[in-house]
């Protein structure tokens, strides 16, 4: 099977004590059309049923790991370095494809193998689209779900996580490849997000004191000020609501 016809998709699920939502994700990758798929589950030493449920799957998982980690991003980066598909996505605990043909749909857009390919996310909990083209200036105020990317492998041979970020290292990685990986739009709903999950109401210190400074060396002054303008503007509202 060559490579250019049917490419090879990783989709990686990172676990820990998810025993209530990680059935319903691992059902929708393995239900998927497109059958080219290496499925790596990475779990951080769960203790409830979820490496039970993880065994009931196992057929079906091309690779599985059980083991203490530093973490979401640390369990990313073990993915990888296991990741053999000409793509990888992420697909956590509790994250689910939108459709069972979505991959079958995104993959002929998918020609460009060295390109960072991505779409829209729903966010479940509040019924919201997480939707798109992301310029550098959007970029710079907020960033692409990873349920929605579509990383090419070889950019990780080169860039890992970053473990310094214990909630937004994704954001971080996203901006610094920014300038030397081609971002393109899929118009296409590529999954339905928890937003209740890990990163989602979490603070990130070091992230947020130096991410100024990262947007301006990699998206430019003028993303850089964007995002000082809009973020203020942010605050200021707050401001205002609280003292009405």
């Amino acid at each position: 099977m060559e490579s250019s016809e049917f490419p090879l998709i990783s989709v990686v699920t990172v676990t820990y004590n998810a025993e209530t939502v990680l059935e319903e994700t691992i059902l929708s990758v393995v239900n998927q059309t497109y059958s080219n798929i290496e499925y790596i589950i990475i779990d951080g030493g769960s203790t409830d049923r979820t490496l039970d449920i993880v065994k009931d799957y196992q057929d079906k998982v091309t690779h599985w790991i059980s083991e203490p980690d530093k973490g979401i991003y640390d369990a990313m980066n073990k993915a990888t370095r296991i990741a053999s598909g000409d793509w990888l996505i992420f697909m956590n605990a509790g994250d689910v494809f939108f459709e069972k043909n979505i991959l079958e749909k995104c993959i002929l857009k998918m020609t460009n193998f060295d390109a960072l390919y991505y779409g829209d996310v729903y966010m479940s909990e509040i019924r919201k689209l997480y939707w798109g083209r992301f310029s550098k200036f959007k970029l710079a105020v907020g960033n692409i779900c990873h349920q929605g990317i579509f990383y090419p492998r070889i950019i990780y041979t080169c860039n890992e996580y970053d473990l310094t970020y214990k909630v937004y290292a994704d954001y971080y990685y996203n901006v610094s490849i920014y300038r030397s990986c081609q971002f393109i739009f899929l118009n296409e709903t590529i999954a339905k997000y928890d937003f209740c999950g890990f990163s989602s109401f979490s603070r990130d210190e070091p992230f947020e004191k130096i991410i100024g400074h990262t947007i301006l060396v990699n998206l430019g002054f003028f993303a850089y000020i964007t995002r000082k303008l809009y973020w203020s503007l942010i605050r200021i509202k707050r401001l205002i609501l609280r003292n009405k």
